[in-house]
């Protein structure tokens, strides 16, 4: 899916799409790029998971991050949308997300 295909998703679907694929490869400093521009600005750098455990570390931190803003972007919406239209454009994913 290109851009222009993912910019029909609502920000939740991308979202789960993105994040799901981001889960599925691993992909550490998705997560904490993105995080620096919540409502919370996550102290994300704090956070230096083992390299084994880094799915328990994704984990983590979204919980961290939907605890501190309630699962809302807000004035940040934006930003995270064009990312995660990024991510799912530049790393596949685009068809059926997992949960």
């Amino acid at each position: 899916m290109n851009a222009t295909d993912l910019d029909r998703y609502t920000t939740p679907e991308l979202q789960k799409r993105a994040f799901a694929l981001a889960r599925e490869r691993h992909d550490w400093r998705f997560f904490i790029d993105l995080f620096r521009h919540t409502p919370t600005a996550l102290e994300a750098e704090d956070i230096d998971p083992d390299v084994s455990e880094i799915g328990v570390a994704i984990d983590d931190l979204l919980s961290i991050w939907h605890e501190g803003t309630k699962g809302e972007w807000g004035a940040a919406e934006p930003l995270a949308r064009a990312a995660f239209i990024d991510y799912i454009a530049e790393h596949g994913g685009g068809d059926d997300a997992k949960d």
